[in-house]
């Protein structure tokens, strides 16, 4: 009388061959994510600092006055930023919202695309330069091309979280596709993406099955991948246990 295998045979074999793809994506994306150094990836090497050092100190004195009139601001911060073709001092409030004030009279300051031209070509690092800001308002001996500068003022870009916005994107001609981030409300720099970060990016959506947002790893499809993975391995366990285990008992069976 003949042995009658079990079904979790059948159960590993279906289970594997219905979510093996997904976990072969896992095995590549989670070594390609392991591989790559996330310096690299976050891009620090293609910026540098664009304002300079604060000067006059005396300005801080206004600070009280500041929070006096915007009662939520929760930080406010001195820069000494590259603003109508010139250095100067300013305030970063946040709060509730973000402002820009002039640190003489406090008064609101526009960024216009100008600025944002200008502030970009100092944000961008020149390759083999050094991580310091121009000493002076002229822009570098080799200045970099600008191939698109965009307001976002909706969050569209998979590369900007919508926290962030309004901002400007720029995009420099470059071999890394290099794209600065700047507020539009500031001017500071909001982020810098370039062609190794979307590559890593890829591989994260691919990785947490997070196909949109590419931020929540709490989806119920990578739940359930996640426990039939584990039925795969116990289907598996199953198999060797059949395999090894009972194979004195098929002998005596046979026998008998």
């Amino acid at each position: 009388m003949r042995f009658k295998p079990l079904k979790a045979r059948k159960i590993h074999r279906w289970l594997t061959l219905l979510f093996g793809i997904q976990l072969i994506i896992w095995s590549i994306t989670g070594a390609a994510m392991v591989i790559l150094q996330l310096p690299y990836i976050h891009g620090d090497h293609l910026v540098q600092p664009a304002d300079r050092s604060v000067t006059e100190f005396a300005y801080l004195e206004n600070i009280t006055s500041v929070a006096n009139e915007y009662p939520d601001a929760t930080e406010v911060t001195l820069v000494n930023r590259y603003i109508n073709n010139e250095f100067q001092h300013v305030f970063v409030v946040s709060g509730n919202a973000t402002r820009l004030l002039d640190a003489a009279t406090l008064q609101p300051v526009i960024i216009s695309e100008q600025d944002i031209r200008a502030l970009a070509k100092r944000y961008y690092a020149p390759r083999n330069a050094p991580k310091t800001a121009p000493s002076n308002g002229q822009a570098h001996n080799h200045e970099p091309s600008i191939s698109q500068l965009q307001l976002l003022t909706e969050p569209t870009e998979s590369e900007l979280a919508a926290r962030h916005l309004p901002a400007w994107q720029v995009r420099f001609v470059d071999t890394s596709n290099t794209t600065l981030y700047l507020s539009a409300v500031t001017g500071g720099l909001v982020t810098q993406r370039h062609t190794a970060w979307r590559f890593f990016d890829f591989m994260w959506m691919l990785h947490i099955m997070d196909y949109q947002d590419r931020s929540d790893i709490t989806k119920p499809w990578l739940l359930a991948f996640t426990v039939l993975t584990l039925l795969i391995s116990v289907s598996g366990l199953m198999l060797l246990a059949q395999k090894y285990l009972s194979r004195p008992w098929r002998r005596l069976w046979r026998d008998s």
